[in-house]
């Protein structure tokens, strides 16, 4: 049993509670050719992150708690909104760690995709051609930063209760980013706008949004991308720079090995399978 993980091309938060339950979220991301593995013997499930960096802010937490409740449940393979939203009561209810809707959503459809999550529940989705899928993957270049996150824990401080109420506003405004983009996907004018906006409300959420690591990345890639932002939660993991010459850019950062030691390009393709039996 394998799943994808995913880019978050817009911010998330607004896919969390309690913004998501009094407001309604919305969400475009993709998911990735980087899968999480799981398979369940002797009733234990043994799970691998395959060649997904740990803590890197791509959604692994979420697509592996997908696998292991199909694992465990293999009929919810075909009740796809419903393993979603299974997903989200064990992260947030039963395990205690506070998660969004989108991680899973991306590890159980596949593709790029554009998610509407209501207050009451229901969940919306818009999913994209591959022409004009490839228009975005030509211009996203993967990187590790080789900085660690724990996006539960980022999550508490961004919603525990005053500052919960101080970012209302931004929040609002990511989800707001997220039904434009899903307009403007293909224009690279606008979309590098739509990033780079929302790496300013991203870091607005909270001061370890952009560590010295991603200072460093961004002053050495000067010139050679349109857009950038940090991918989950932020504060370590990924980021994805929006670029119109994506071959330079990964030459570019390849070549900073001696400056930036533990950063590393990440190679993807857009994965449209989801979620599967292997």
């Amino acid at each position: 049993m394998t799943a994808p993980v995913r880019i978050d091309i817009s911010a998330g938060w607004s896919d969390a509670d309690p913004f998501r339950g009094q407001f309604g979220g919305a969400v475009l991301n993709a998911a990735i050719d980087l899968r999480v593995k799981g398979t369940l013997g002797n009733g234990k499930l043994i799970t691998s992150l395959e060649k997904v960096p740990a803590a890197s802010g791509l959604g692994t937490s979420g697509a592996l708690r997908t696998v292991y409740l199909v694992a465990a449940n293999p009929e919810l393979i075909d009740k796809k909104m419903e393993l979603v939203k299974r997903v989200n009561i064990l992260e947030n209810a039963i395990i205690g760690q506070r998660a969004g809707f989108q991680d899973q959503c991306a590890a159980v459809f596949g593709g790029v995709n554009y998610f509407e999550f209501h207050k009451e529940g229901s969940i919306h989705r818009v999913s994209f051609r591959e022409s004009k899928a490839t228009h975005l993957f030509d211009r996203l270049v993967l990187v590790y930063t080789g900085d660690r996150h724990q996006s539960s824990d980022v999550h508490q401080e961004v919603f525990e209760g005053k500052r919960y109420m101080d970012h209302i506003f931004a929040i609002q405004r990511m989800k707001e980013i997220a039904k434009e983009m899903k307009k403007y996907i293909a224009n690279e004018k606008k979309m590098a706008e739509l990033i780079n906006e929302t790496w300013m409300l991203q870091k607005s959420l909270h001061e370890k949004m952009e560590t010295d690591s991603m200072r460093k990345i961004q002053k050495f890639a000067e010139g050679d991308y349109l857009a950038c932002r940090a991918t989950g939660a932020g504060g370590g993991g990924c980021m994805i720079f929006y670029t119109d010459n994506k071959k330079r850019l990964i030459q570019k950062l390849k070549a900073a090995n001696g400056h930036l030691k533990k950063m590393r390009v990440i190679p993807f393709k857009i994965d449209y399978d989801g979620i599967r039996f292997e």
